[in-house]
C-alpha cells in the first residue's frame, strides 16, 4: 500500500544523499546468517484477506561478544530516511505493511546490553538501550534437522508471546535472531505459538573478520523502550492524525483515520 506525500525529494538529490551516509565499524564479523522473516502484515486492503502475510530476508551479524540482527528492506528503508534527512515535506516513502522489528544490537554499547534502533515513520528514527533480556528457555529432547544440522527444541514467554526454538549445538554460538539468544547453540528457527511472526535460517557464511559489524553513524534520538511501543501502537490506530503532528500530510486510499490490525511483536 503506498502513500503519496505533497512534497516529493528529487531523485538526484536522494542519490547525493545516500552517498553521504556513514557507518561506525564496532566489530570484525566471524560468521554471518540469514534467515527467512515471514510476518503477518498489519494493513488488508481489497485484494488481500485480513490475515495475510509478507516475507523479508533477516541477516544476523556475529562477531566477538556481539551480535547485530536486521531485516534487509526495513535496513535499506532506514537508509533512505537518513539520507533524505527525514526534513518535513520533503519526502516521498513507502509505508510499512507490518509491525517493523527494528536494528538489534546485542552486546553494545557494553557487555550485557541490547540496543535497539526503531524507525517512527515521520517522527523519525530513535534507540533504546536496555540489559540483554534473560530469556527463560525450556529445553527438550526433540530433535530436527536444519540446514543440515541436528537442532534441538526449546521454549519460552517473552514480552506476551509464547516462542518455540530450534537450536544446534553443533554452531556454539548463543545467539540468534532479532532478541533471541541464552541457548547453548545457534538457533536456526523460531516462531510464537500463533504463527504470526516465524524465523527459518536459509544460509549460514564464515566471513573470519572480512567484514565489520556496523551501526549508522548518523544522529539517532534516544527514547524509552515503552515510549517507543506507545508510539508505535498510535502510528497504527490513526496513522493521518499521527503524521499530521508532524506537519506531513497524506492520501492513504480511505484509511487516513482509520484503526488498522497491528501485529507487534512485543505485546508488553
Amino acid at each position: 500500500m503506498k502513500i503519496s506525500i505533497s512534497i516529493l525529494l528529487a531523485s538526484l538529490a536522494i542519490l547525493a544523499s545516500a552517498q553521504e551516509i556513514k557507518m561506525t565499524d564496532l566489530a570484525p564479523m566471524e560468521v554471518k546468517i540469514s534467515y527467512e522473516l515471514d510476518q503477518l502484515c498489519d494493513y488488508p486492503n481489497e485484494w488481500r484477506s485480513k490475515d495475510w502475510r509478507e516475507k523479508q530476508t533477516l541477516i544476523l551479524e556475529i562477531g566477538k561478544g556481539m551480535a547485530h540482527s536486521y531485516g534487509v528492506k526495513e535496513h535499506n528503508k532506514l537508509r533512505k530516511q537518513f539520507a533524505m534527512k527525514r526534513d518535513k515535506n520533503r519526502w516521498k516513502l513507502e509505508i510499512n505493511l507490518h509491525a517493523l522489528i527494528g536494528e538489534t544490537f546485542i552486546g553494545y554499547p557494553k557487555n550485557k546490553e541490547l540496543t535497539q534502533i526503531v524507525d517512527l515513520d515521520v517522527a523519525g528514527v530513535y534507540q533504546y538501550t536496555e540489559a540483554v533480556p534473560n530469556l527463560k528457555w525450556e529445553i527438550s529432547a526433540e530433535r530436527k534437522t536444519i540446514l543440515g544440522y541436528d537442532c534441538q527444541r526449546a521454549t519460552c514467554t517473552f514480552r506476551g508471546r509464547d516462542y518455540e526454538a530450534w537450536f544446534t549445538t553443533e554452531i556454539p554460538l548463543s545467539y540468534g535472531p532479532w532478541k533471541f539468544q541464552g541457548l547453548p547453540g545457534l538457533i536456526l528457527e523460531v516462531a510464537d505459538t500463533k504463527n504470526e511472526y516465524h524465523f527459518t535460517a536459509t544460509g549460514i557464511e564464515q566471513v573470519d573478520g572480512k567484514e565489520s559489524i556496523q551501526i549508522f553513524e548518523e544522529e539517532i534520538r534516544p527514547i524509552k523502550r515503552t515510549r517507543a511501543l506507545k508510539m508505535e501502537a498510535m502510528l497504527h490506530k490513526d496513522h493521518g492524525t499521527f503524521a499530521s503532528d508532524y506537519g506531513i500530510t497524506f492520501r492513504m486510499e480511505g484509511f487516513e483515520h482509520s484503526v488498522l490490525p497491528y501485529h507487534p511483536i512485543e505485546l508488553k
